[in-house]
Formats: C-alpha cells, structure tokens, sequence
C-alpha cells in the first residue's frame, strides 16, 4: 500500500464556531498551524451558516485559511437555519448551507459533507420517535441530491446514530450517500474494541454495504472526571499510544477515512470528560497523541501523483499471538513496515498505566537491505540502523517502523 493513501486517511475533529473558547479565539491561528503541523490532511467540523453576517464571516474566513494550507474538509450538515429559532423542515428542499460551503472554500476544498450527527440523540429536533426517522431520511436524500447537483466532486457520506435502536427508525439509506458513516469510541481500551459492533448497530443504514468512515472516535485525559463520561478516561501517555493505533487498525480493517475526536481541550476543567478529549492541552500545548502522530505521519508522507505500492518479500517469527502490522511504500522504493502490539495500555478499573513487556520477533527478507527502526511514540528520528536480510525487533505498546530501503 502507498504510504500516502494511509496518510491521506487521517483528520481530526474540531470546533471552529466556539470563538469563544480559547483555542478557537484568541489562540486560532496557533491551532490552525498545529494541525498543519501534525500533518492531518481534513478536519472535520460542522457546517455552520448564522443569519449573523459576521458570525459568518468570521467562521468562513477561518475554514478558507484551513483550506489555503492544503487541508480540506469534512462538513457536519444539518437542515438550514432561518433564523429565530426556526430550522428549514421536511422535505428540505433548502440546501442553502451546502450553496454557501461550495462559494465559500470552494467544492475543492470540501473533501465530505457528512449526514447530520447521532440523530437519535437528538431526536427532538427531528420530530421525536417515531417521526424522526422518516425526517432524517428525507434530510439525506435532499442532501444528498442537492449535493450531487452542485458539487459532485464532493463525497456524501451518511449521518450518525449511537445504536442499533437509533438506526432502527431510519432504516436503509444507503442510496442517499457514498459511504456510511461511524462513531466507535472504544470505551477506554483497545482501539477496535467497539468497531465490529458499531458496525453491526448502523448496519441497517447500509444495506448497500457502502465503504465505511469514522469521524469520531477517541480517548479522553482525565480518568477522575464525573460530568460527562460515557466511557472511562485514561491517561495522556496511553492515549498517546493508542492514537496512532486507531487510525492504522481503522486503516487496515477498511475504514477509507478516519477523525479523531478531537485537535485540542476545550477548556481546563479536569472534571469533564468532554473538555478532555484533545489531542493537544488548552494552552496549545501537545499532549504525547500530538507528538506520536505528527512523527507517525511525517515519517509516511509521500505526497504527490498517486502510486501503485510494490510488494516485499518477508517474514514474522516469534510470539506474534498480539502482533499487528501493516506494510506500506514510498514512490521511492522505501517500504514501511509497522509494528505494534495490540495490547491495552491502561488499567481503567485501576487507573493506571500498564507497564507492557515489549515482544522480541525477527523479520526476515529474501534480500538484504539497509534498515532504519523508528519509534514515533517517543522520538522522531531513527533509533538504529542496520542492513542485512533479517532484523529482529522489541515490539512495544505502540508503532514501531522499520524503514527498508530498496
């Protein structure tokens, strides 16, 4: 696999209309920078269009710098706001918040509109139960349709629900998007704990079986707080060996296109989870989930024409039971094999971090080649080198890349 495709795979969640927190006002520019940074190639952020001319402005004038820096967008649609407290209403037919995105930044700038989020959570706003369900069927074929007309360049993919009662109401909608869409959090542990079984809860929505995306999922940093918890906390090193793992086990499972939720905490308030989730603290300083990533990513990215990945001859022996592994290249011939071991880093019933012994396997090639091993978890830069037709490696808690040099 082209180790582009896996980087062109990761966004983040972020909140741009909350100017009046301190990431997204006083501090935006910095967290625009920071994303660029890290290296994330879309955000994902809702799609906000206000009656107010300089709310919009304001909001607009951040996502086209977004987007100036190459970084394009994921668009949490929702019916249009008429202003008053009134909201456009079945069958939708106003699209004006995708016409004002598309004159905005651009349909190429604009990677996805997104369905509206976890419907079932809010089912208020859609008529209640059962009501909803119909509703939100309409709102996504309108957007969809709408959408295509527009901007065809643009994905649609679908909205969200938080469980297979939520999709019930709603039933198939799998001819009103190019992809359905996800949000499994993984309640703390490993990062694939709840895919197979978000999956499976949205399933209804997908009778097509369209490709999957994930645009939220994630871990937050206070393990103590007690408002806002809907699955256990744990700490800033575990999340920072866990994120890097949640887009290349999302990757590898067929997820074309994964968000962590989200750039940066909300507030300081260690008491609530929500304000806790960042991958960043408030003051804009990185969490070690920054730094992993950021290493992670700048050590695949590979940006240019698309290209088709060769194929390496190897091997893995050893206690592999919990080895997980992908294997990507560069245009240059270098290929990229991953390591990791798919264990959990931290006790939540404890609260703490597990200490996790590393497992020794060897690689081995039918070619000798010149090698670099990377640890992105906790440095940049290689951490040995060495060349020859095999290479044996302590697989930790977290990505582990041997750089194989043609």
């Amino acid at each position: 696999m082209w180790s582009d495709n896996f980087v062109s795979s990761v966004g983040v969640a972020t909140h741009f209309t909350y100017w009046d927190l301190l990431p997204y006002g006083d501090n935006v520019n910095q967290t625009v920078a920071a994303i660029k940074a890290a290296g994330f190639r879309f955000i994902r952020d809702g799609l906000s269009v206000d009656t107010d001319q300089g709310s919009n402005n304001r909001y607009w004038g951040v996502l086209k710098q977004v987007t100036q820096q190459g970084i394009k967008l994921v668009l949490v649609t929702q019916p249009a706001y008429l202003g008053n407290q009134t909201w456009v209403k079945a069958p939708y037919t106003n699209q004006s918040n995708l016409d004002t995105a598309v004159n905005r930044v651009g349909a190429a700038g604009i990677l996805a509109f997104e369905g509206p989020n976890e419907v079932d959570n809010n089912n208020g706003n859609w008529g209640g139960i059962p009501a909803y369900g119909a509703n939100t069927r309409a709102y996504m074929s309108a957007m969809y349709s709408h959408a295509k007309a527009i901007a065809p360049s643009v994905t649609v993919i679908g909205l969200t629900t938080t469980s297979s009662y939520g999709s019930s109401f709603i039933g198939d909608i799998s001819g009103s998007m190019d992809a359905g869409t996800l949000h499994p959090y993984p309640d703390g542990v490993v990062p694939t704990s709840a895919l197979a079984s978000t999956i499976s809860n949205s399933s209804v929505l997908n009778a097509a079986h369209k490709p999957w995306w994930v645009t939220e999922t994630g871990y937050y940093t206070s393990p103590n707080a007690t408002q806002g918890v809907y699955q256990p906390g744990i700490s800033e090193a575990a999340q920072g060996k866990y994120v890097d793992r949640i887009y290349l086990d999302y990757f590898n499972a067929g997820i074309s296109h994964t968000s962590v939720y989200e750039i940066i905490d909300e507030h300081v308030d260690m008491a609530n989870a929500e304000a806790n989730y960042g991958l960043m603290r408030n003051d804009g300083s990185p969490k070690p989930a920054y730094n992993a990533l950021k290493n992670l990513l700048g050590l695949l990215a590979d940006p240019g024409g698309a290209y088709s990945a060769g194929s390496l001859n190897y091997t893995i022996t050893g206690a592999t039971g919990t080895i997980r592994q992908s294997l990507f290249q560069k245009r240059d011939g270098r290929f990229y094999l991953v390591l990791w071991n798919d264990v959990q880093t931290y006790d939540t019933q404890a609260k703490r971090d597990r200490s996790n012994p590393t497992v020794p396997v060897t690689v081995t090639m039918s070619a000798s080649h010149a090698m670099s091993v990377y640890q992105p978890y906790t440095q940049a830069m290689s951490m040995s080198s060495s060349s020859g037709s095999t290479i044996t490696v302590n697989v930790p808690d977290h990505p582990l890349v041997i750089e194989i040099n043609p």
